[in-house]
């Protein structure tokens, strides 16, 4: 007996079988790959592939659009279904569902115009751009098509029998890996700006720092203006829903002063299923100071009980407060000095304050030096920098059972194989 074929009318294109996405912006990769804070700032100075100044470039923590292109070759119409997954088998599934029917005039191309070429075979392809996918850093993804899910008049059912309904038809499953290098950046509908992934750079012991656990943004709203009065929301509807139910987050860590949040009542923007932890705290040089020390230690309990996460830390800015946090968390992690700099940077990009300064014989951003100045207190010539921030955080109170309850529950035991060879591990 003859084997018979049966060959997909719908032929998945673009992200390419097994290719490496791109997920972080040009300009921030052309940047933060400098392992010196005096190259990161020259970066910023030069100019980009295409001749201009990278000062002048756009989404440097956005991440970046993704297109998905397919072929359809007996016909097919949308509108479509496109599943995501982390899983082979598409089980909980990021699933997104519109209409593309319209063709470009000058190329007969379905879908985006920026996307140009005639299509093969005499079928026609589709495509889709979606920018707020916030996929996670070198993970591997499993994607496929769905044909006319709903009849062509309106979205029925799937089960719906319009005389024009078409049996939907659906493409093979194809893969792609985002690609190894962080921070994961995030984007959201609202005026949340700056938000992104504390995870997914390598610590102690070559493990990945998990993803999915520990955020940084901005506020969620912004200060009272009298005291009084809480600070509109800068959130949208879509966007707590987001962050409460697919991202899970489970503890709210505001790190303004009881002045910037009057008025909240001890609520979260994110809501009362949310906990809510307002605590007035430093950054910078009055991190190593007596008040600073106590309230660091009071932060970072919060990181020790498995139940607060995920936990999402921010101030008003997430740049210096959060910033100083971030900072001491990823240390405490094993990541390296370049990563622990970078993370702190992203923040500021394309800004440079105080990049012309020479402290000590090293060229600093003006606040970074109180980093490097309160830190070479601990240890001797010796000491690592991740085994100086050790010391501080012992000196601020944390025991060595808190670092390793934070530790066994921020490391992955067994990390993904890296990439490529931009994996951050650096200085220990």
């Amino acid at each position: 007996m003859n084997a018979i074929f049966l060959i997909a009318a719908l032929k998945l294109m673009s992200p390419a079988e097994n290719a490496v996405v791109e997920l972080a912006p040009d300009c921030l990769r052309t940047v933060a790959t400098n392992e010196t804070m005096a190259a990161r700032a020259a970066a910023i100075a030069s100019h980009g592939p295409d001749g201009k100044s990278l000062r002048n470039a756009k989404g440097w923590r956005r991440p970046r659009e993704i297109v998905f292109e397919w072929l359809a070759t007996d016909g097919e119409k949308g509108p479509w279904e496109l599943a995501i997954s982390k899983n082979a088998d598409l089980s909980n599934a990021h699933v997104m569902v519109f209409r593309n029917d319209k063709p470009d005039e000058a190329t007969g191309r379905y879908g985006d115009k920026e996307k140009s070429g005639a299509a093969a075979n005499g079928g026609a392809v589709f495509s889709h751009a979606e920018k707020v996918l916030n996929l996670e850093i070198a993970t591997r993804y499993y994607w496929r098509v769905t044909s006319n899910i709903t009849c062509g008049r309106t979205f029925h059912p799937r089960n719906c029998s319009c005389a024009d309904r078409r049996p939907p038809t659906t493409s093979a499953t194809g893969t792609f890996t985002t690609a190894d290098f962080a921070p994961r950046c995030l984007a959201l509908e609202g005026h949340v700006k700056n938000f992104r992934d504390l995870g997914g750079r390598f610590g102690l012991g070559g493990r990945r720092v998990r993803q999915g656990m520990i955020y940084r943004s901005q506020g969620l709203n912004a200060n009272s203006v009298d005291g009084l009065i809480k600070g509109p929301s800068r959130l949208t509807a879509n966007d707590i829903e987001y962050l409460t139910r697919t991202l899970g987050i489970r503890t709210d860590l505001d790190l303004r002063t009881k002045c910037e949040t009057a008025g909240m009542n001890g609520i979260s923007p994110l809501g009362k299923t949310v906990q809510f932890i307002n605590r007035s705290s430093h950054c910078y040089n009055e991190c190593f100071k007596p008040e600073g020390k106590r309230i660091m230690a009071e932060n970072f309990r919060v990181f020790c009980d498995r139940s607060n996460y995920p936990i999402l830390i921010h101030c008003i800015g997430g740049a210096d407060r959060t910033g100083a946090l971030a900072y001491m968390l990823n240390g405490a992690l094993g990541v390296s000095r370049q990563g622990l700099e970078t993370d702190w940077e992203t923040t500021f990009y394309p800004s440079i304050p105080g990049s012309n300064e020479t402290r000590g014989g090293t060229h600093v951003w003006n606040s970074a030096w109180h980093f490097i100045e309160g830190l070479s207190q601990y240890g001797d010539e010796t000491a690592t920098w991740n085994e100086r921030i050790e010391l501080y955080l012992r000196d601020c109170g944390i025991t060595a059972e808190e670092l390793e309850r934070f530790r066994a529950i921020m490391l992955e035991d067994n990390p993904a194989i890296p990439l490529s060879t931009d994996t951050g591990l650096g200085e220990r």
